[in-house]
Order: structure tokens, then C-alpha cells, then sequence
């Protein structure tokens, strides 16, 4: 049947056909798995699929596997507030510890504006997007700059966020100063327990302002029991770091601080959203403590990359789907 369904795509679809196979390189291994499970390209890479075994290559959970179960295992109204980045400050601004404005209309601009002014420094991010994109930050000295700016990020798409920034406490700086490096805590609830699954740390490069690993960051298991790092650093590009390669920093065996009050503080986050049964956190350690940078849908790429092995069947039982 698979195989019919790829002939009749090469033969009703042709021009798509060489397209998924230019960016796949002429692997046509690579093109039967995108087009049959919604494998991304960058996950066939990662995970070393050219050399695994169908059986193998089901057990990894795959961001379409991943969005089929959260569709299932997550109500639509806790869904929507952590697929937009305002709603879930204004259900969490007491985790976030900071200030954040709505830019969505030109009236927005001139109060923000006035912001910028006070702080020096804000930073503004697309309430729909993950993964980095479209991250910005501002820093203007004069207030006609901070109008223009603003003016032009509205232009450019519909709605941001607009920020204080986090000031990292040095504890987490020590990998890289130059972005706030943040722990992937996921919660997976079921009635009032909450799990607490695969948690990582997510570290930038020298001169980049975000961490994600879709934008060059670092990520690196932590063992959930005890705070610990518990692997190497992996690159999106399949690289492997025993220190970060900027600081020289270590991964493996480092001690993340005040673990326990992270596991509290996600825990409380995760009740706050009933129906929701999974949430992938953001956290990151300020001068003040423990901040929630935001939700997330919570790709698998980084803990599957750096453990070796598929999460699938643990996290639909933990889901119970």
C-alpha cells in the first residue's frame, strides 16, 4: 500500500515530488518517510533513520506523532493559551516576574515607545511562533528610533509581545552571557498528578541573542530525579559537546541550582491549566529567582537527539492515549 501511494504521488503530483526530493538530496528514503509519517527532514537526520529499522523508526515520537496526541490528550481552550505567547502571560504574569505589552495596533506604539525609553531594552517576539523565530531584540536611545521600530515590526506581521528583559543569575550564565539560558521543564498531568519529563537545558552560541537549537543553540539532557546534566550537548546539525564550545564550560555532570523549587514552580504552573495534559516550560533562572520565559508545545527533538532512543511509547502512556 505505501508503495502505491508513493507511485501515485510521483505520478499526480511530479513537481511536488522533485521538490521534497531536491531538499531531501536526491534521498528517496527520506521523501518515503516525510510523505508517509510527516518525518521532518531534520529529524530523519538527527535520529539516524537511514540506519533504523521501520520498527525502530516508529518508536520515536515525531512532531506530527507529537501534535496528533496533544490534540487528543489537551483541551482546545488550554491549547490555544499556550500556542499564543499573550494569553499565557496573562494567565502566568505572576511566574513571569516581569512587565510585557500587547503590540497589535498603531495606538500601541507610542506607550510602548515610552517603555523602551525607561528600560533601554525590551524584547519582542511573535505571540504564534516557537522555536526562536522571529525573536527580537530592541534597544534604542532615542524615542522616535523606538516608534519607528515598532511601527515597522506591526508592518511586518500582526501581533508581539513585547518584554522586559530577563537578567540571568549566574548560576545559568556561566555556559553563555550573551542569551539567557533556560530549562525545558514538560509536565504531563493526569487528574492532579504532574509528571515531570525530560527536562533539558538549552544554551546559545557567543553573539546570538536566543537560544533554540532551530537557531544554533546547545541542549542537553537532564536526569529529573536530581537536577544533574545528564549527557553531552548535541547542535541541531548532529554535533556533540562535552563543553559548551564558546565558555568551555562542562555539560555532563553539571548540578543545575535550586532543582526542586524549578519542579514546584512548573508543577503549580501545570494545575493552572486543567484539561491541558502536556506543556512544555521555558524556565530560566533570574536575579530573582525562577522565571517562566513561556509555554511551548514542546518538540522531542533535543531529549530524543542526546538520548539515543525513541520516546513514543512513554509519552502516549504517560498521556494515556
Amino acid at each position: 500500500m505505501d508503495s502505491l501511494y508513493l507511485a501515485a504521488y510521483r505520478i499526480l503530483l511530479p513537481r511536488r515530488y522533485r521538490r521534497y526530493l531536491e531538499r531531501a538530496d536526491g534521498d528517496k528514503d527520506m521523501v518515503r518517510e516525510t510523505l508517509l509519517h510527516g518525518t521532518f527532514y531534520e529529524e530523519y537526520r538527527l535520529y539516524g533513520f537511514a540506519s533504523k529499522s521501520e520498527a525502530e523508526r516508529r518508536s520515536y515520537l515525531t512532531d506530527a506523532v507529537r501534535n496528533k496526541i496533544c490534540r487528543k490528550a489537551n483541551n482546545r481552550r488550554g491549547q490555544r493559551i499556550i500556542l499564543d505567547k499573550w494569553l499565557t502571560y496573562n494567565l502566568f504574569s505572576d511566574y513571569y516576574r516581569r512587565k510585557a505589552w500587547l503590540l497589535e495596533k498603531e495606538s500601541d506604539i507610542v506607550p510602548i515607545a515610552a517603555e523602551g525609553m525607561q528600560y533601554g531594552r525590551l524584547v519582542a517576539k511573535p505571540v504564534d511562533k516557537c522555536g526562536g523565530r522571529g525573536v527580537q531584540l530592541l534597544q534604542y536611545s532615542d524615542e522616535r528610533q523606538w516608534r519607528e521600530r515598532l511601527a515597522a515590526l506591526l508592518d511586518k506581521r500582526g501581533r508581539w509581545i513585547v518584554e522586559e528583559c530577563i537578567v540571568q543569575d549566574e548560576p545559568m550564565a556561566r555556559w553563555n552571557r550573551d542569551t539567557v539560558n533556560t530549562i525545558r521543564m514538560n509536565t504531563i498531568m493526569k487528574g492532579d498528578i504532574v509528571t515531570h519529563y525530560t527536562p533539558f537545558i538549552l544554551s546559545g552560541r557567543k553573539g546570538n541573542f536566543v537560544n533554540n537549537g532551530a537557531q544554533g543553540g546547545l541542549f542537553a539532557s537532564i536526569n529529573v530525579a536530581d537536577g544533574r546534566i545528564a549527557t553531552d550537548a548535541y547542535d541541531e546539525n548532529g554535533n556533540r559537546y562535552e563543553c559548551h564550545p564558546d565558555s568551555g564550560t562542562p555539560f555532563c555532570g553539571e548540578q543545575i541550582p535550586r532543582w526542586n523549587e524549578l519542579l514546584e514552580i512548573t508543577a503549580t504552573m501545570a494545575r493552572r491549566l486543567p484539561g491541558v495534559t502536556y506543556v512544555g516550560w521555558d524556565i530560566a533562572l533570574s536575579l530573582d529567582g525562577w522565571v517562566c520565559v513561556e509555554a511551548n508545545k514542546g518538540e522531542f527533538v533535543a531529549q530524543q537527539t542526546t538520548l539515543g532512543r525513541g520516546l513514543r511509547k512513554e509519552f502516549e502512556q504517560l498521556c494515556g492515549i
